[in-house]
């Protein structure tokens, strides 16, 4: 970011429809599995409280149906500014123009798409674009939907086309811009025959003007992590990334003993090895771990002992349950697809692998 400017502002467009998330609230509101919004992780990922003002632009219809303005004060509170639109507007670019309008936003302008995580370590002073080199460890969904960017080797972007892919280096939706030259931009590419067969302006036009037609110099920033949720199947794989297993412990992570005989809680103590290292496959890979067992917790320091050993990180462990049945009912909604739950039985003492897809 341009430490040099007076004004830097960050908008975060988010008063479209979320066409490619039927049947929900807007996608921006959905609950990551970490318990954040999704618009809350976007903007603490855009490192939001760098800017001077930063504004979230959405409609009045989601407002009215969804809370959504309410939402957004009780996450941000005063550190971030709203604008309401009434209707939606024809394009990304009329909603980025509309807000600068509104807001009366002068200076260095970021913009921010509100669908996905862009990290980013290094921010040039002068006008940027960030983006992402594509190639087998970096895969991209819905590639050819994307925006592409050509550069020259000093990483000076020539140019930026929607859906061309002339380059293997795809825009990630965030653009610094001076806030005059997108406004004239903007109405320029309004009244220009150019752009009379395009189905929608979107900032990447405006960028693009600005570049060919207006000589304005963009450096190339290429970002160090992006995560895509502009679909709801990307939202669905995301969630599948962090699900909650609950395990019991006896007969499933121990050998099965009970609190009498001579093998028993006090004295019996053998873990299942294969078993061990499935739990902390599942563990390392980000997902909540909660254990239930009989077992009261006089009995547990070992098992405690073991999962720091192992380094399995766990939300809980209930103790002392019904030495019985163990039923799990959970909701469903599109935001968490049917089914929301599921259940294994197996054989005691028996191999996870033999169970776990």
């Amino acid at each position: 970011m341009n430490k040099g400017l007076k004004e830097r502002t960050l908008i975060i467009p988010a008063a479209g429809k979320s066409s490619r998330y039927p049947n929900m609230k807007p996608k921006w509101l959905l609950t990551h599995p970490t318990g954040k919004l999704m618009i809350d992780m976007v903007l603490n990922s855009a490192c939001y409280e760098k800017y001077n003002r930063t504004i979230i632009t959405l409609l009045q219809e989601h407002c009215e149906k969804y809370d959504a303005d309410i939402i957004l004060k009780q996450i941000f509170g005063s550190s971030i500014e709203l604008l309401i639109l009434e209707s939606p507007t024809k394009s990304a670019a009329e909603t980025i123009y509309e807000t600068i309008v509104r807001s009366e936003i002068t200076g260095q302008l970021t913009i921010k798409d509100s669908d996905c995580l862009v990290e980013v370590s290094y921010f040039p002073d002068r006008e940027h674009i960030v983006g992402l080199t594509v190639n087998s460890k970096t895969p991209v969904e819905r590639l050819q939907q994307k925006s592409f960017i050509i550069k020259n080797d000093d990483d000076v972007i020539v140019d930026i086309l929607e859906k061309e892919m002339v380059s293997n280096t795809i825009c990630l939706g965030v653009y610094s811009v001076d806030s005059e030259d997108f406004i004239s931009a903007y109405k320029q590419i309004c009244c220009s025959d150019v752009y009379k067969h395009e189905n929608e302006i979107y900032v990447s036009h405006v960028i693009s003007y600005l570049i060919t037609c207006n000589s304005r110099v963009f450096e190339y920033v290429e970002a160090d992590r992006f995560v895509d949720w502009g679909t709801i199947e990307e939202w669905y794989r995301e969630l599948n990334q962090y699900s909650t297993y609950i395990f019991d412990i006896d007969g499933v992570l121990l050998k099965n003993c009970g609190k009498y005989g001579s093998k028993n809680w006090s004295n019996y103590f053998e873990p299942i090895e294969e078993n061990m290292t499935i739990l902390k496959k599942i563990s390392d890979h980000g997902n909540e771990i909660i254990f239930m067992t009989a077992r009261t917790e006089d009995y547990l320091q070992q098992f405690k002992q073991l999962m720091k050993q192992y380094d399995i990180k766990y939300k809980t462990i209930i103790a002392g349950c019904n030495h019985s049945k163990r039923t799990i009912i959970n909701d469903f909604a599109p935001t968490n697809p049917y089914p929301s739950c599921e259940a294994l039985s197996i054989k005691r003492n028996d191999h996870l692998g033999d169970y776990l897809k």
